[in-house]
C-alpha cells in the first residue's frame, strides 16, 4: 500500500519588464531587482521553519526560473532541506493591462494543473505564500484535508469593502452571470495565501477553472468590475464546487504590522502559521540573515522564536523594531 504524501509548496514568478505589475507592499514593479532579491530571501525562513516542524512532508518550490538562476545560498539550502525545484511556465497569465497589481497570482492555477498529474488519490497539497512562518506541526491540518477535501482561509466578509477592485456583492453578480444560479448564503473571500487541497478536489478545480476563466475574460470587457486576482476565482470556485469552509482559519492568520494598521492581538503568536505581508523586507529579512548566520537552520528553537517575535512584531511591536524597520527601509531605497 502506497503511503500518502503531504506536499508543502510555495512559488515565485519573476515578471519581465513587459508584463511587470505593481507590488504595493514592496513599492516596486515585479521586474525590479529589489523585488527579486526580497522574494529569494524570504524563501529561507519559509522553508526552514516549515521543514523543521513537518520533516516528513515533501517540499517543492515552483518558479519560472531555472535552478541555475537561483542565488547560491538558496541552492545550498534547497539541497540541505531536500526541496525540489520545479521550473513551470505561466500559462494562466491574464491579458496585458488586466489589473495594475499582483499579476503573477494566477500562477496558482498552473501549480494546481501540474500537481493534478503528480499526486495520488489520498495525497494532500498545501500552497502557501512565502511570507509565512510555520510555528508548529501541520499534521492535523493535513488530516483534516485528507478527511474533508480542503482547508480554506476565509478572510473578508465585509460586503462593502472593495477587495482589489471588486466587492462581495459584485462577485455574486459574476457568479450568477456565469452559472445561472444564486450563491447559497453570502459570498466569502478566500485568501489565496494559504490553500490546502486533496487530490480529487484539485482535479475538480482544474476541470471547473477554464469555464470560469473564459467567462471572466469576456465579462471584464463589458462590465466595470471583474475577477482581478486568483483569490477572486478561488472564492467563486469554492462556492460552485461546494467546498466552502473555514478550516484554515484555525491554522493561519494574515497579520498586518504596518505603522498605520495592526490587527495583531496577544495570543496570535500561537497560530501554527504566521502570514506576515508587511514583514517581507523587515522581520523576514532579519530572520533570513539570522538563519544564514546559523548555517541554514534553527540552532536554538526557543531563541529563534523569541527573536522571530521581536523581529516581526508578533504579538507586540517594540520601539526598537520601529526604528530598525525605518532604517532598513531607507537602506533598501539607497540600494
Amino acid at each position: 500500500m502506497q503511503t500518502s504524501v503531504n506536499y508543502i509548496t510555495t512559488w515565485f514568478y519573476k515578471e519581465s519588464k513587459e508584463e511587470a505589475s505593481f507590488y504595493p507592499q514592496l513599492g516596486q514593479k515585479g521586474n525590479s531587482s529589489l523585488v527579486h532579491s526580497i522574494y529569494m530571501q524570504i524563501q529561507v525562513p519559509f522553508f526552514v521553519t516549515f521543514k523543521y516542524y513537518n520533516p516528513e512532508a515533501k517540499f517543492i518550490f515552483f518558479t519560472n526560473l531555472t535552478k541555475e538562476d537561483l542565488p547560491d545560498y538558496l541552492t545550498r539550502l534547497f539541497c540541505k532541506l531536500d526541496v525540489e525545484v520545479i521550473t513551470l511556465p505561466y500559462t494562466c497569465k491574464p491579458p496585458k493591462d488586466w489589473y495594475p497589481a499582483w499579476q503573477n497570482q494566477f500562477y496558482l492555477y498552473d501549480i494546481l494543473k501540474y500537481m493534478d498529474t503528480r499526486m495520488q488519490e489520498n495525497d494532500t497539497l498545501l500552497i502557501s505564500d512565502a511570507d509565512c512562518l510555520c510555528h508548529t506541526s501541520l499534521d492535523t491540518l493535513f488530516e483534516a484535508v485528507r478527511k474533508n477535501g480542503s482547508a480554506l482561509y476565509e478572510f473578508i466578509t465585509d460586503r462593502k469593502y472593495s477587495i482589489n477592485g471588486i466587492t462581495l456583492p459584485q462577485m455574486e453578480e459574476v457568479y450568477r452571470a456565469c452559472y445561472g444560479k444564486e450563491v447559497k448564503g453570502s459570498m466569502t473571500y478566500y485568501g489565496g495565501e494559504f490553500v490546502a487541497l486533496r487530490k480529487d478536489v484539485i482535479s475538480k478545480i482544474n476541470t471547473a477553472f477554464p469555464e470560469l476563466w473564459a467567462f471572466n475574460l469576456e465579462y471584464g470587457k463589458q462590465h466595470p468590475f471583474k475577477l482581478n486576482e486568483e483569490a477572486h476565482l478561488l472564492s467563486l470556485l469554492a462556492e460552485h464546487l461546494q467546498i466552502r469552509n473555514t478550516t484554515a482559519n484555525r491554522y493561519v492568520k494574515r497579520m498586518w504590522t504596518t505603522p498605520h494598521f495592526n490587527n495583531v492581538q496577544p495570543g496570535d503568536e500561537n497560530y501554527p502559521v504566521w502570514h506576515l505581508p508587511y514583514e517581507k523586507k523587515r522581520g523576514l529579512y532579519y530572520l533570513y540573515r539570522l538563519i544564514e548566520k546559523n548555517g541554514g537552520e534553527i540552532a536554538d528553537e526557543t531563541d529563534f522564536w523569541k527573536k522571530a517575535g521581536r523581529y516581526t512584531g508578533i504579538p507586540h511591536i517594540s520601539l526598537h523594531k520601529r526604528v530598525k524597520d525605518r532604517l532598513t527601509t531607507l537602506w533598501m531605497k539607497l540600494k
